[in-house]
C-alpha cells in the first residue's frame, strides 16, 4: 500500500488524549473521512497504525482522537510524528499538484536535460530542501523554490535545476 504524509502531530490537547495536528496541504476535508492513520517517527524506524475515533476543527486547526491515546502524557509522546494515509485518503490533487513524497526519486537535470543527480530525500521546513545525490555519491541541498527549480515533471521523472551555482 502506497502511503503519503498528510500532516504532523503538533502536541496533545485536553485531558482525553486529543492531538493538535498540522495539515501539510492546508486542506482539512479529507481528515473527516479517515478511519485509520499510520504515525511514523521522522528520525527513527518506527511506525504504528491507529484507529481514528474522531476529528474536529478548532480555531482553524485540526484535532484528532486516536484509539489508545487517552491522556495528555500519551499524546505528548507523539509530537512531531508524521501522519501517513493511503494515497487515495490524502487531499485530492488538481492539475499541476503533487505530494512532496512524489519528488523523491526524480532526476535533477539542467536545462539541457543532463542528469545532475537524484532526489533522495526532503527536509521539510519553511523552505523545503531537496536532498540530491550526485553521480559521484556526494550530496547537496537545493531549496524547493521556483527561483531555483522548475515545475516537477512527475510523468517523465525529472526536475530542472535553473540555478547551477547551487551545485558548486
Amino acid at each position: 500500500m502506497e502511503t503519503v504524509a498528510i500532516g504532523t502531530v503538533r502536541t496533545a490537547w485536553g485531558l482525553k488524549g486529543w492531538l493538535k495536528i498540522k495539515s501539510f496541504s492546508g486542506e482539512w476535508a479529507h481528515f473527516f473521512d479517515l478511519k485509520s492513520v499510520i504515525l511514523k517517527a521522522r528520525n527513527r524506524d518506527w511506525k504504528r497504525e491507529y484507529q481514528v475515533e474522531g476529528f474536529r476543527m478548532q480555531h482553524e486547526g485540526g484535532l484528532i482522537k486516536l484509539t489508545g491515546v487517552d491522556s495528555p502524557e500519551a499524546g505528548k509522546t507523539l509530537a512531531g510524528y508524521e501522519i501517513l494515509v493511503p494515497r487515495d485518503s490524502g487531499a485530492p490533487l488538481t492539475d499541476n499538484e503533487w505530494y512532496l513524497s512524489d519528488l523523491v526519486g526524480l532526476l535533477l537535470v539542467d536545462v539541457n536535460g543532463t542528469t545532475l543527480g537524484e532526489i533522495i530525500g526532503i527536509i521539510e521546513s519553511s523552505d523545503d530542501l531537496l536532498e540530491i545525490r550526485k553521480p559521484d555519491g556526494n550530496s547537496f541541498l537545493v531549496p524547493f523554490r521556483s527561483r531555483f527549480v522548475g515545475e516537477p515533471d512527475i510523468e517523465n521523472g525529472t526536475l530542472v535545476l535553473t540555478d547551477l551555482w547551487l551545485m558548486e
